[in-house]
Parts: C-alpha cells; structure tokens; sequence
C-alpha cells in the first residue's frame, strides 16, 4: 500500500540550535515557479543539502529534475556519520548474553567466556556491566554492577562460572537482559548496547520471527541496539540478522570460535567511539508526494496535528561510522517548475556537546517539459540502490540454497554479477562509488563460488523389467557452502546499514 503523506506541524525534542521549533508546512511553490521562468530555467539545485555537526548530515534525492508527465519516480537518500572525535564516550551499560546451551560445549563455551572476560578488562571504571547466560532458561550471571577496580576479580569470576547447560530459548536470555538494564543504577549520559552470542537455532520460549522481532523493536525503543553474534555454521542467522536489524545494531558471523574476541574487541571500540545517541530521521513530504518503498531499516509512520509522517530510527552513531537510508518516492509531475519534495530532519543527542540537537533541511526538484530531465540517478544514490539490491540478491540466494535449488541460486547471483560489472564500468570515473561497487562485485563472486550446484550422489534402488536404476539424490552440502550462506547474510546486513 501507497503511503500518502501531507504536512505536519509537530514539535521534536529541544534541541540546542532550534529549541522548541515547529515544523511549518511545505509550500506548493509549484504556480510560483511556473509565473516565473527564472525557477524552470538556471534555477538553484535544491536536490540535496548538507549539514556537518556532530552528526554529518548528507540528504540529497536521486534527481535534481525529472520530465513533466513522467512517472516522477526518483529516490530520497539520507546518510549520517559521526564526526571523528577523539573524546570517549560516556559510561557504558553493557549487558553480554552468552548461548550456553549443549552444542556450545568445548572450545565455543570456552572462547565465549574468554571474549567476555576479556572485554570486561577493557571497560572502563565507571562502566556499567551485567552478564546473563542462557539454555532452556536464563540465569543472571553478573547483575548490573558499576565497575571499579575492587570488584573487577568477582565479575570475572562470575563470568569464568559459566557452564553448559541444555536447549536454547533466546528470548529468555535477551528479556532477562532487557529486564537487568532497566533496573541498572545508570544516570545521566550513557551508551546502552547489548552483545548476544549464539551458535544455535531458539526451540524454546519466543521462536517465531515476528515475536523476536517485537522484542529487539521494544529494546531499540528504549535506545538500546543489540549486536547479534553466530558462531559455526550451526545457528539460525535470519534470526540473528532480524534481532539485529530491527533494533539498529550489527550482526556478525564468526566462522569458528576463534574468531570472537576479535569481534568483541571491534564491538567495544565502536562504543567507546559513541559520539551521538538516539538519532532519529523524520521525513515530511511536500504536496502529493507519495513514498512508494523504505529500503533495508525498519521505520514507522506517525500522525501529527497536519498529517502523517515518515521516522526512521538510526540509535548510537560512532566516531566516523555511516549509516543511511534510501527512500523510493513518486512526484506529480502535471505542472512544471520547482517542486517541493521533502523536509528532512534529524534529531539526536549530542554526547560531545551534552545536549539535544536537530539538523532540517529542504530537498527539491525540477520538472521540466523541455527535454532536459536528468537521465541518470545521482551517482551516490545510485550505489546505495545497488547495495540494497545486492543485499536482496544475497539473502534470495541463501532461501533458495537452503531449499536446494542450487542452480537456481548460482543463477541469481550471475544475474547481480552481470548487473554490477555493467554499473561499475559506468561509475569508473568516480573512485569512491566504484571501489564500493568492486566490493559488491567481490562478494557475490564468492558468494557464487561456493554456491556452485552440489554434486549428486547415485543410491542402487530396485528396477523394473531393465534391471537396477540408480536414484540420483543430491550430496549434502559442504562446509563451505553452509559457511557461505552465514557470511551472505552478514555481507546482506553490512550492506543495508
């Protein structure tokens, strides 16, 4: 269903720049601009506007003109990044959620507690830490505890007491976590995250999708992200994937338990890096404007005293980190001349400066009956198309994978392949547009590798009048695909962010 939205007048936390400010409603400057020809011809381009604070703030739409009478498809392309500060963050409230359950048992239960030990070194005094464990239920292992240096020995011991236990309920680990950091003694400014590891499938409590999902929404509410962590190839990462992306956070996958101190330690930079918290993107449409797709991020859509709304949360942003958003629209295209799109605003807490900010800007575009549309989207608008539909292709790839379509699945993947090269030669003059095009191209080629058809097996089964006949069933997959299919949805959630 179309999503229609007018204007809204709706007041946004106060913010430094702009306390208490209101949005005022968009302007139909469309019979302006066609009374005046200065606005159809050498008019300004107000397709995109920047903003560099603490957040930077890129907002541009995929054309700065498109043709009367057209189907005014374009897109609206927002990215936010952290400046690169060298200040730490605020205390931390980290709570690490560990899969103990029976397949976890030897060197993945070891190194899982080494991981979380470990990072619990590198918090700092001050820093707030709970650890809870999980199987079939969850125990608190550490409640929320204020670090200092006399009580580090006993939360490392609580942690090093972790032992295996049964079946896996996911859910019981993440609202028992949930439930320690409302209660955690944490004030002021605070970074709130939690790390979840898990190297199997949940069978116990929540296991449908959208009831893990409604729990990593409620924590992403409460400005909390979760980073999920798969370890081995035995895991359910499109649940994983779910609880990371619904609540703002990263996913990763970790081929072998080796691997997880070094994510952990990636994980704690990040939020030491923290430069702003709760950022939110509010986009305001002009006058019969209509969003058609929100790509990738979860969003909401508000009623305010002049409309509807369009929010997409974006939570904690690090020191030089990115995130983005891409946002398909349909323009009226019946009149010619300036055309208002979208007011974009971006309220977050500033953990630099203390104290809430907001960033807006106004996005237009030209239509033109002259011949002159632009033909071809903004080059960085469309790497942020590709990257969405490369996310697309790798997660199709995965679902017929796992049901052994294997051919079908190599195919998908040739088809992005011959689609990226062909956008690759066209970006080639932009450096930064094409190495991130390469990037892609490098992981559907591995991707495609690893996916080639499995070999079939012949199993002897009874004949007819001609004698025995075989019965050709496919071999199980290897390692190396199943591996694969975990890093596909990783690379498909990197993508996205």
């Amino acid at each position: 269903m179309k999503l229609r939205t007018a204007v809204l007048a709706a007041t946004l936390a106060a913010t430094s720049s702009v306390a208490g400010a209101v949005f005022a409603p968009i302007p139909d400057s469309r019979e302006d601009a066609a009374r005046d020809p200065r606005v159809a011809a050498g008019a300004p381009d107000r397709s995109r506007f920047a903003v560099d604070q603490t957040v930077k703030l890129d907002a541009r739409l995929g054309h700065a003109s498109i043709a009367k009478d057209g189907n005014g498809e374009t897109y609206l392309f927002a990215s936010l990044a952290g400046i690169d500060a060298q200040e730490s963050a605020p205390p931390l409230d980290l709570a690490i959620v560990i899969d103990k359950s029976g397949s976890m048992k030897g060197e993945r239960i070891a190194r899982a507690i080494d991981a979380g030990v470990g990072i619990a070194e590198r918090m700092r005094d001050g820093d707030t830490i709970t650890v809870v464990d999980f199987d079939t239920m969850a125990e608190v292992v550490v409640p929320p505890t204020k670090l200092t240096a006399r009580n580090r020995a006993t939360v490392d011991a609580g942690i090093r007491g972790i032992r295996i236990g049964g079946d896996t309920c996911i859910s019981c680990g993440l609202e028992t976590a949930a439930a320690q950091l409302r209660a955690a003694p944490v004030f002021g400014d605070h970074v709130t995250r939690m790390i979840v590891l898990s190297d199997g499938a949940t069978n116990h409590g929540v296991t449908d999708m959208g009831g893990l999902r409604a729990i990593a929404a409620r924590m992403r509410d409460r400005g909390c992200s979760i980073t999920t962590i798969g370890v081995d190839v035995d895991f359910d990462e499109k649940v994983m994937a779910a609880l990371a992306t619904e609540s703002n956070g990263r996913h990763y996958f970790v081929a072998s338990a080796a691997g997880l101190p070094a994510i952990f330690s990636q994980e704690f930079d990040s939020l030491v890096a923290s430069v702003a918290q709760d950022a939110e993107m509010t986009v305001e449409l002009g006058p019969g404007v209509e969003v058609e797709q929100v790509f990738d991020r979860t969003f909401r859509r508000e009623h305010g005293d002049a409309g509807e709304r369009l929010v997409i949360p974006f939570g904690v942003l690090a020191a030089k980190q990115e995130k983005t958003a891409l946002v398909k629209l349909r323009v009226p295209t019946d009149r010619e001349g300036q055309t208002p799109v979208a007011r974009v605003s971006v309220a977050y807490h500033d953990l630099l400066a203390r104290t809430d900010r907001r960033e807006q800007g106004d996005l237009q575009l030209v239509v033109t009956g002259d011949g002159t549309a632009q033909a071809e989207l903004d080059p960085l608008v469309a790497e942020r198309v590709e990257r969405s539909r490369t996310a697309e292709t790798l997660t199709t790839a995965n679902k017929l994978f796992e049901e052994g379509k294997f051919s079908e699945a190599t195919r998908e993947l040739t088809g992005r392949i011959a689609s990226l090269t062909t956008s690759a030669h066209r970006a080639r003059s932009d450096t930064r547009v094409a190495a991130d095009l390469d990037k892609q191209l490098g992981a559907v080629a591995e991707a495609q590798a690893n996916f080639a058809p499995v070999a079939t097996a012949s199993a002897p089964v009874a004949g007819g009048a001609f004698g025995p006949t075989t019965n050709a069933a496919p071999a199980p997959p290897p390692r190396s695909a199943l591996e694969q299919v975990r890093k596909n949805q990783q690379k498909a959630v990197d993508l996205s962010f």
